[in-house]
This record gives C-alpha cells, structure tokens and sequence, in this order.
C-alpha cells in the first residue's frame, strides 16, 4: 500500500474518531442539562415552601394558620392526575395566600434565592439563581435581579402558582447553567483532550514508523540493485580475461597478457575495496572496529593517491598542494582509504577536468585537512543528507551532467572512520563551482582526552 493511502486512512480514521467524540460530548451535554434541569425543578418547590414559612415566621403576629381545602369534584378531577402533588400544590398556593393577606409579606426574593442556592449546591451544583414574579402569560412582574426570562443561557423552572385566581406565579432561574454543565463535565472533557492528543500521537508516531520503514525498505533495494550493479562490471571483467588467458591465446603476446592480469588485478582490488567498506561501516555502526593510530605522513599517501587516479581517470586532474601540517595522529590504512572516497567524488563529480587542492593545518588541539575540487557542487537542499548512509545527492542532476551512478557508502564511510577518530567532518559547496571537505583530527597529545567510549571499553 503507497504513503499516501495509509496517511488518507489515517485521516479519515482520525476524522471518525473526533466525530465520535463530538457526538459523545454533545450527549453528555444534553444529559448533563437535563439534569440540572430536572434538579432545579425538584428543589424550587421545596425552597419556595421553605421561604414562606420562614417569611411566616418573622412577622410578630400570631402564627396560628387556619386552612380550608375547598374540593370541587367535577372540576379538579380533569386536571388532577396526581392527588398528592394536587395537594401540595393547593397546600403552597394557600400558604402564599395567608402569608400575602393575612400577614402583608410578599415573596422575599433574597430569602428565596438563598435556600434554592444552598439546596442546589448541597447536590453539587454550584449555581448562580435568581427568582421571579410572572404573571398567567409569562410577563415578569417582579424579579430578584435584571434579566431576560426569555434569553438563552438560562435554565427556567416551571411556574408554581402562588395565587389562587391563577394570576401570579413564581418561577427559579439558573442564570449560569453553561459553567455548572462546564464543572460536572471537567473530567470528562480532560479525558475527551488527553484522550485525542493522545490518538493523534499515535496515529502521527504510526505513520512516521511507516513512513520510515518504507524508506529503509527502498533504500535496501536501491543499495541491493546499485551494488549488483556495480559488481556486475568487474565481475564481468574478470570472468571475461579469465576466459581469454585460459584460452592461450596471448601466450605468444606478453604485453598484451600482462595488460590483462593488471585489469584483472584491479577489478578484483575493486571488489574487495567494495567488499571492506561494506563490512567496516558495519564495525563502525556496531563499534567493533579497533583503529590503530600512529602519527602519519599526509604528503605520501595523498602522493600516492593522486598518482592512483591520475593513471586511471579518463579525464585531465590537476592538482593543487597547500600542506601547512606534515603529519597527523590517525589510522593511515583507514584515513588513507577515507581520502581516497572524497578524491574519488572529486573525479566522478566533475566535468571533463578537475583541479583537487589538498590543505592541512594545526588548530589548537586538532589537525584538519582540505579537499577541495573545482567539481558540481552539492545543492544546500542535499548537504544536510550527504552523509547519510545510501544517499547520493542530485543523483539525476549528476547523471545529466556525466555523473556516475552508485549507492552511497563514500561520504557515509568518511564520516564514520572520522568519527571513530575522535573528529569530525564539514563540506562546504556551492552549486556548480566547487566542494570542499574539511577532516578535523584531534592532535596527538588530545587524542587520549577524546576517546570514544567504545574505545575506552
């Protein structure tokens, strides 16, 4: 399956997911109010019994109530389909009546306000009230404080009459039922957020594995096919002069056939240079390679090397010399061969010549030495890559301008043997005028500070 399809998957995933939790919220939202709904309904019954008999109570007159309970059958049998919230309804309404005729006390909004507040925060609803007066058609008449009865972001409870001609009716308002919905849901809407950030890492951490997995897989079989390839030739080669020299037929031609065994020579060298690189990055990663550094000489092997591909590159190589430092304290078989990869990019990577300047110098506390080439140049975009292991940046820039194909290991190689010295690598390039790789080696007399700890080991 393509990246594209398992991040689209994803999506869609994630998207199912939030519209699950938002359905799971808005239900909770809705439960949530018709609880505080139906609690507020319960209780302002309770406090509104509760304020009139404290009403009652403070007045100096005698607190003798008597009540009648006038019942006409025909009449309040339709509407009474429960004979006991009947009763408690006409038993209020009664108790509203004497307390307004026969002690001249209306409702005390403040008194009320503070029951039905106490009553709701004794359940756990810490909620903002006020009351009212309203009249048979829902105008208010009277309020404990300014507010739109008919306004959103209020919870009302039902009129309770409070007048027996059916004129006057008390009704609770929650005026903040948002921020008491917002407390009884606090937990539940952390949970809701841990819960998807949570997803949206793992889905992102998921797709990343994938991601990456899929990169190493085709980098595995670019390197597989890259390195068939490129042992295609000399294995090709070799099988090639083998035949011919087994066939006699050069005997007779000594130069010719002494030709032969130097390309077979080099082809096979060839191969076990590819063959050592491979298995010393392997050391490198696992840090089993043992380095055995001694001071070297950099004219000799860098001499050396140039000759080397001088005598074999099909294009003209000038070289520039500018050795401030003679020597340096490294591994000369691995620095050697680690040299070779940057001149060798230097040649692949150029067009029909190349001028190669070699630099060294003494820093305090480390030696650095300089190949520049006069070559393509990297791109900014591909140098922070160009080290990595299977890489090749601007490959079909490069091959377009000549340049060779291949899997990678060079610079990769390069900066492993200078890390395993204690060092480090930096390139300077601009495309298509030149490259410049820099080695930096701890000195002699720091190298003991600077051991790795595989070394120490």
């Amino acid at each position: 399956m393509e990246i594209k399809h398992i991040r689209w998957i994803a999506v869609v995933g994630l998207i199912a997911i939030v519209e699950l939790q938002y359905v799971w919220l808005v239900n909770t939202y809705k439960l949530t109010k018709e609880s505080i709904q139906m609690k507020g309904e319960e209780l302002f019954p309770e406090a509104a019994l509760q304020e009139v008999f404290l009403r009652v109570s403070k007045t100096k007159k005698d607190s003798t109530v008597t009540m009648s309970v006038n019942f006409d059958a025909e009449k309040d049998m339709e509407t009474m389909s429960n004979p006991g919230q009947w009763l408690m309804s006409y038993m209020h309404v009664s108790f509203q009546e004497i307390a307004l005729k026969d002690f001249n006390r209306d409702v005390s909004f403040t008194d009320l306000d503070s029951i039905y507040t106490h009553m709701l925060d004794s359940i756990g609803f810490s909620a903002a009230v006020a009351s009212c007066i309203v009249d048979s058609t829902g105008r208010v008449i009277k309020s404990s404080s300014r507010f739109d009865i008919n306004g959103k972001g209020i919870l009302r409870t039902s009129p309770l009459p409070i007048s027996l001609d059916g004129n006057r009716f008390l009704q609770g308002v929650i005026t903040n039922p948002y921020w008491v919905i917002f407390q009884r849901m606090t937990l539940l809407l952390l949970a809701t957020v841990l819960i998807m950030i949570l997803v949206i890492v793992c889905i992102i951490y998921q797709i990343r594995i994938i991601v990456r997995q899929d990169k190493i897989a085709k980098l595995r079989e670019d390197f597989s096919f890259a390195m068939i390839h490129d042992m295609k030739t000399p294995l090709s080669s070799i099988l090639m002069g083998t035949q011919i020299l087994e066939t006699g037929k050069l005997d007779a031609q000594p130069e010719k056939k002494a030709r032969y065994f130097r390309i077979l020579k080099e082809e096979g060298e060839h191969l076990l240079s590819l063959t050592n690189k491979v298995l010393t990055l392997s050391k490198l990663e696992n840090h089993q390679l043992k380095l055995e550094k001694e001071t070297c000489s950099l004219r000799p092997m860098l001499e050396d090397l140039a000759e080397k591909y001088k005598a074999k590159a099909l294009k003209h190589i000038t070289y520039r010399w500018n050795l401030q430092a003679d020597t340096v304290y490294a591994d000369e078989e691995f620095l050697k061969e680690a040299l070779s990869n940057l001149i060798d990019n230097a040649v692949k990577f150029s067009g029909k010549e190349v001028e190669i300047t070699f630099s060294s110098g003494r820093l305090p506390g480390e030696d650095y030495i300089k190949v520049h080439d006069t070559g393509f140049g990297i791109p900014l975009k591909d140098q922070s890559k160009i080290f990595e292991k299977y890489e090749r940046a601007s490959a079909a820039d490069r091959s377009r301008y000549g340049g060779p194909a291949g899997f990678g290991l060079g610079l990769n190689y390069v900066l492993r043997v200078v890390e395993a010295h204690g060092g480090r690598v930096t390139l300077e390039s601009i495309e298509g005028e030149y490259s410049e790789f820099t080695i930096y080696l701890p000195a002699e007399e720091n190298a003991a500070e600077r051991k790795l700890p595989e070394e120490e080991q």
